[in-house]
């Protein structure tokens, strides 16, 4: 049995360590994201993201085992809000039980809440499970091209003002 819901302070450092499981399987040095930055970043007074975890308690299971992060928008072109879905854990050994599914729902439906009448969600172009999960819950991959200004770049333009 799992229960998905919206992170809450005592989930941060949980979700921290499934950020680092994360970081680590897709090959990546390490994650920026930790505990100190979920707290700061998601329990201000204007949250830069919110996070939806699902927790198990069965099968000699228990914590959590699968994390969704999302950030919100606005699509000028539409005028509604948007939603991003930035990040989707789920443990090894939880895989193929439905909670990615189940996490997907939630966000969803807080998609719903909002208004947004998208819901945007990045993986990598190499993420082959990934792109067919994301296709068996409906979602439809699209062409776009992405541009990225790292913190250099940004220095130096806003240096110009």
């Amino acid at each position: 049995m799992t229960d998905v819901r919206k992170m809450a302070q005592r989930d941060v450092d949980g979700v921290a360590r499934l950020c680092a499981a994360a970081s680590k399987e897709t090959g990546e040095r390490f994650c920026a994201l930790d505990a100190d930055l979920i707290r700061q970043h998601a329990f201000s007074s204007h949250p830069l993201f919110e996070a939806y975890v699902a927790e198990a308690a069965a099968a000699g299971r228990n914590g959590l085992v699968g994390h969704a992060i999302v950030t919100t928008g606005y699509d000028v072109r539409n005028a509604v809000a948007t939603l991003v879905l930035a990040q989707l854990y789920v443990v090894p050994e939880a895989r193929r039980d439905g909670v990615a599914r189940e996490l997907v729902a939630a966000v969803s439906a807080r998609a719903l809440e909002l208004g947004a009448r998208e819901l945007m969600i990045t993986t990598g172009v190499d993420n082959a499970v990934a792109r067919r999960f994301f296709a068996s819950v409906g979602a439809m991959e699209q062409a776009m091209s992405v541009y990225v200004m790292d913190a250099d770049g940004i220095e130096w333009l806003a240096k110009e003002r």
